[in-house]
């Protein structure tokens, strides 16, 4: 049985990926400052190859694994995981297939073939997803890396939090978007080590609060129609 995820899960994958991801620039706004009324520092993670801080978690879990890559990658996405997953599996030389919603943007979609994944496309729900990516995975034999809910794809979300800190020093909050939770949870981890007293706020759209109600009452409630 393996350990919960520690700290030093994210200093291995901060090691691990020291020369595949972007070390992110961290900005400060005066005019945010003054919205805010207080100094806020922002780490810039759509500078991130493909865009946003998924690479990070994606590469980390691809690069951890075997033969039982040789296959191909396997998971679905609206977007920026499916990107993320497509070009580390370019990397590894693998095939990807990345299941999407049909109504997905036309701008991500590209961008996962542009990385030479196949797409297949799905209702845009959550129980297609799985049942495609289920299909697919049978079909071809692919490994399947889950958008979130994969202890490495959260050790690898967990870098961002970390560099930021290193770069800021002492934090009174750290604030970060909760949508499947991956980067909400490697960033509690790494900031809860590294600033103990921090507060710890996490994000979410009013229309898509699965986070907020499973914090309230204290049980897990899947968002299935955000």
């Amino acid at each position: 049985m393996k350990h919960a995820i520690q700290y030093s899960d994210i200093e291995d994958a901060a090691y691990r990926l020291k020369d595949v991801v972007r070390q992110t620039p961290v900005i400060n706004s005066e005019e945010i400052d003054k919205l805010a009324g207080r100094k806020v520092f922002m780490k810039c993670e759509n500078l991130q190859h493909i865009g946003a801080f998924k690479f990070r978690g994606a590469s980390n879990a691809v690069r951890l694994l075997g033969e039982e890559v040789e296959l191909g990658l396997c998971t679905h996405s609206s977007g920026n995981h499916g990107q993320a997953v497509a070009l580390a599996a370019k990397q590894r030389g693998v095939p990807a297939f990345i299941i999407m919603p049909n109504n997905a943007p036309k701008i991500k979609i590209n961008g996962v073939i542009e990385h030479g994944a196949e797409v297949i496309f799905c209702e845009p729900n959550l129980k297609a997803r799985i049942s495609t990516a289920n299909s697919i995975l049978e079909k071809t034999g692919a490994y399947f890396i889950h958008p979130f809910d994969n202890r490495d794809v959260i050790a690898g979300q967990g870098t961002a939090a970390r560099e930021l800190i290193i770069e800021c020093g002492k934090l009174d909050s750290v604030l970060s978007p909760i949508g499947g939770g991956g980067l909400m949870s490697g960033t509690s981890i790494a900031t809860r080590k590294m600033l103990p007293k921090a507060r710890i706020f996490g994000a979410e759209p009013t229309g898509a609060d699965d986070a907020a109600r499973s914090l309230s009452a204290r049980k897990f409630i899947p968002q299935e129609n955000p």
